[in-house]
C-alpha cells in the first residue's frame, strides 16, 4: 500500500516540538563512524532553536564533535521536502554540506532502499499517540565526497548508512534504538527499531514498547502484538526478544559519544551513541552478525563515565562548539 515517507518539514507548520533530520554512516572499513544531525526545537511561543551537529568517531580514539546553535528563524526550512538551510549548512535529500568550525563536508547521497515506516498504520504519524514519531525515509543510503577536518581530508566513498527522521512534542522519558546496515557476511541486510518508555498522566511511565522492521529477511515487528515484553535495556546495551526473532546490540564505553538533548519544554535528556556496537540478529531463516551498528540509548539522568557535549558552560556566543 502506498504510504506517505514524510519526506516535509514537520516544524515548518507545526509548533511545540521538536524535529530532527540526520544523516549517519560507517566507512567500509570500519574506521569511521559519521554521524550529522540537523536538530529543529521550535516551542509554542518563543523563536526556537536550530541545532547542528557533526561527529566523527573512531573505535580507537575519542570522536571529533561540533556543535552550532542559532535562532531558528535564521534557518530556511521547506514545507513540501525535506530541505534545510543555514549559511554554510545544508541538507536536502540527495546531498548534505556544511562548516561547523573546522569541520567540513560535502556529500553527494544515492542508492538508498525504500523507507522504513516504524508504526504499523498512516494514523500513528498524525494523531497525539504516539508522542514520538520516527521513520527512516532513506536506509541503506551510499555516500560520497569528502570530509575535511582542519588540515586532514577523508575521502567518503561508498559509506553506508541512512538518512532518519523523528519528531514529536517530547523526546520519550527512556529509549534505545538501534541500526545496522553493514554485516559480516557482506549481503545487503537493514536492520532498525526501537524500544522507549514514555511518559503517561500523573508521571506515571509507560512499560517498554517496541518496534523493529527488517529487510533480508523481511519482518515487520512493529504492530501492537509485537509491543510490549522481551526488552532489557542499559546504557551500553539493548535486547529485544521475540518469539521469530532476537536483537541484541552491546557497545564499550569507550566508543559512545554523548550529547544533551533539550526538550520543548526546557528540560534536558542524556543521549549515547555509537557506530561500533555488536550486533546479533537472530531470525527463522539464520543468526545474522556485525561489529558496525549504531546504538542509541536516551536516559533522564547522565552516565558518570561517558563525557557529554556540549560542555555546560559552552554557549554560541564563543563560536561554533568544538571537542
Amino acid at each position: 500500500m502506498p504510504r506517505d515517507p514524510h519526506e516535509r518539514i514537520i516544524s515548518s507548520q507545526m509548533t511545540g516540538i521538536y524535529e530532527s533530520n540526520y544523516l549517519k554512516a560507517n566507512s567500509p572499513d570500519g574506521r569511521y563512524g559519521l554521524w550529522l544531525k540537523h536538530n529543529l526545537l521550535r516551542p509554542v511561543a518563543g523563536p526556537g532553536i536550530g541545532e547542528f551537529w557533526f561527529i566523527l568517531s573512531r573505535p580507537d580514539g575519542p570522536p571529533v564533535v561540533a556543535k552550532r546553535e542559532v535562532d531558528l528563524q535564521e534557518v530556511t526550512l521547506s514545507d513540501d521536502h525535506v530541505g534545510i538551510h543555514h549559511t554554510t549548512i545544508r541538507l536536502a535529500p540527495d546531498s548534505a554540506s556544511g562548516t561547523l568550525a573546522d569541520c567540513h563536508w560535502t556529500l553527494r547521497l544515492s542508492s538508498s532502499d525504500a523507507p522504513l515506516l516504524h508504526f504499523p498504520w498512516d494514523w500513528m504519524y498524525t494523531a497525539s499517540f504516539p508522542k514520538k514519531k520516527a521513520v527512516t525515509p532513506a536506509p541503506h543510503l551510499r555516500l560520497d565526497g569528502e570530509i575535511r577536518i582542519g588540515e586532514l581530508a577523508i575521502p567518503v566513498t561508498g559509506w553506508e548508512g541512512l538518512r532518519g527522521h523523528n519528531w514529536g512534542r517530547e523526546h520519550a522519558w527512556t529509549y534505545a534504538y538501534g541500526n545496522c546496515h553493514l554485516w559480516s557476511d557482506g549481503a545487503r541486510r537493514t536492520i532498525d527499531g526501537f524500544s522507549a518508555k514514555i511518559k503517561l498522566a500523573g508521571g506515571i511511565k509507560s512499560p517498554w514498547l517496541s518496534t523493529v522492521v527488517s529487510r533480508s529477511p523481511d519482518l515487520e515487528l512493529n504492530r501492537p502484538t509485537s509491543w510490549f515484553g522481551g526488552v532489557e535495556v542499559t546504557p551500553l546495551s539493548w535486547t529485544l526478544r521475540r518469539s521469530s526473532a532476537t536483537l541484541s546490540m552491546r557497545a564499550e564505553s569507550s566508543r559512545m559519544v554523548g550529547l544533551r538533548y533539550a526538550h520543548p519544554g526546557g528540560d534536558e535528556s542524556y543521549c549515547y551513541n555509537t557506530k561500533f556496537a555488536d550486533v546479533e540478529w537472530t531470525t527463522p531463516t539464520g543468526q545474522y552478525t556485525s561489529t558496525l551498528g549504531e546504538l542509541e540509548v536516551l536516559t533522564p539522568e547522565p552516565v558518570a563515565d561517558i563525557p557529554l557535549h556540549p560542555s555546560p558552560d559552552w554557549t554560541q556566543a564563543q563560536g561554533d562548539y568544538r571537542a
